[in-house]
């Protein structure tokens, strides 16, 4: 039974505590369903506080969300947004300017000064040992590579993994390597991918003075991203040509001993760029802190919808379907869009270096990174002590909102986004795993990568979830996780490999 007395006995309680005469002509039945609909009411009222804000949220995105709009706006208006380019200007200012018209008043740039890469000219041609046959491949440089022009002898270093390039040892020094951006050979089935920064360090370490990454795709696909992990220039040249080509030359290597011919100009001048940080301060004073991230800019290739359109467009809705929930929160929640994340996590890493300089990184509870991510089936606890069933209860409180949402779970630790200056200094990160069609993973990174391959659900589905996350963590008595001591993190990096990605790349700061 809903109440523990009958509706006429509490009927006449009422009208026993009111002597006015228009209360007491009231007649009871008339009393009685107004007494029912108030305790309807009333219990309704209570649910919604307890248990329907999630739905409310996603109810509201379905009406209200503007991020696929922000983002075709962006890659109709603007195209790419390489860092430090006139395009990222006006992108940063996009974003600027979409929060304070939403009232987010605390909307603001964080601006950083770096050495800008800039993309010029790129030029390879493959030529016989001794002939002049020279014949063009198209081509596009790897960003913070060299501006260099040269004649080299070419080898074929595989998939460019540590066991590739210690077969070839020697071979190698003073040679222009041939490499799979991917896990081609059969011989490193099941073995981890590196990430190309790092093959790019493996071969300097072997002495090689210039790099042709094969795209792995079968289309006529070229490929950039940096070279380079640490945001440094590196001081040979990488390019990168497609599949097709890539079997041509290898092809070509079984019947003749070939050469590489690069002209490469990339200039590198100081430049400037600014994030952009949105604040929503929990009512009482905290220092708790949870931050969202996203990175806004791109690579020139293309507009660059899904890296990153995809996660920082949608970050704006996630910015603003929490903003009404304020006055719940127990901690503040800081939205950031970084600049710089494609070229050596840029944005990110001065972002880390002013929050550790001031005393505020000790404040970040959890780094929640929208990195092309989509149409979410689920989250990476990314292997870290109590974040696995921290993420089950969630999802299983958005299956009774989101019937389809798979909910599902993954434990695995990774680098070279966002999240990893945070977690560098022990701080826990989370990531969704998308549901995205594989035309989306095609072109990352390339040519093709336009505002066609995105469908606007992918944006407002990825919007609800976070947003959820976001209200859930940040109302939430306690977290069931923390962040690591030193020792703890360099323990926990060494159990989870990632040490040896550090070392290879020259970010491990510890002896």
């Amino acid at each position: 039974m809903l109440f523990p007395f009958p509706l006429n006995f509490i009927s006449d309680r009422i009208l026993q505590a009111f002597s006015m005469p228009p209360l007491r002509n009231i007649q009871k039945p008339v009393l009685s369903g107004f007494t029912a609909l108030y305790f309807f009411i009333s219990f309704s009222s209570f649910a919604q506080q307890s248990d329907s804000v999630f739905f409310r949220i996603a109810d509201w995105l379905d009406r209200n969300a503007i991020g696929y709009t922000e983002l075709e706006k962006s890659t109709r208006l603007i195209g790419h947004r390489l860092t430090g380019t006139e395009n990222g200007r006006k992108a940063e200012e996009q974003i600027f300017g979409v929060l304070k018209s939403a009232g987010i008043d605390s909307a603001a740039f964080e601006p950083f000064d770096f050495s800008a890469w800039q993309r010029k000219a790129s030029h390879l041609e493959i030529v016989p040992y001794r002939s002049d046959n020279f014949v063009d491949f198209e081509s596009v440089s790897l960003a913070n590579t060299a501006s260099v022009s040269g004649l080299w002898h070419l080898v074929d270093a595989g998939d460019g993994l540590e066991s590739d390039f210690r077969k070839l040892g020697e071979r190698i020094r003073d040679k222009c390597v041939l490499l799979n951006l991917g896990i081609k050979d059969s011989a490193n089935e099941g073995k981890a991918n590196l990430h190309r920064g790092e093959k790019v360090s493996l071969a300097l370490q072997y002495g090689a003075k210039a790099l042709i990454f094969v795209h792995p795709g079968n289309k006529n696909q070229l490929l950039t991203g940096t070279a380079s992990l640490k945001g440094e220039i590196v001081p040979v040249p990488a390019l990168c040509i497609s599949g097709p080509d890539g079997k041509v030359v290898r092809s070509w290597m079984q019947k003749e001993r070939l050469m590489a011919e690069m002209r490469v100009s990339n200039p590198v001048v100081n430049g400037s760029a600014r994030n952009v940080l949105a604040y929503l301060p929990a009512t009482r004073k905290t220092r708790e802190t949870i931050v969202f991230t996203a990175h806004l800019d791109s690579w020139d290739l293309a507009s660059g919808a899904t890296d990153n359109g995809l996660g920082a467009f949608t970050l704006l809705d996630i910015a603003l379907a929490l903003k009404p929930y304020r006055h719940l929160f127990k901690r503040n929640l800081i939205f950031v869009w970084t600049m710089g994340e494609e070229q050596g996590l840029l944005g990110s890493k001065h972002l880390v270096k002013k929050w550790l300089d001031n005393k505020q990184l000790d404040d970040v509870r959890l780094v929640i990174n929208l990195d092309m991510v989509g149409n979410p089936a689920g989250f990476n606890a990314f292997s870290w002590p109590g974040m696995e069933s921290a993420l089950q209860d969630f999802n299983q409180k958005v299956k009774i909102v989101m019937k389809d949402y798979p909910g599902k779970i993954s434990n695995a630790p990774g680098l070279h986004s966002d999240h990893q200056p945070f977690l560098l200094h022990g701080i826990p990160s989370v990531s969704g795993i998308s549901n995205l069609p594989d035309s989306i993973y095609d072109c990352y990174h390339a040519n093709c990568d336009h505002i066609s391959l995105i469908r606007p659900q992918y944006l407002i589905s990825s919007a609800k979830i976070h947003s959820m996350l976001g209200f859930e963590l940040s109302t939430a008595k306690k977290l069931p996780f923390r962040s690591f001591s030193e020792k703890k993190l360099i323990n926990w990096l060494k159990k989870t490999h990632l040490k040896e990605k550090l070392e290879i790349s020259g970010e491990w700061r510890w002896n």
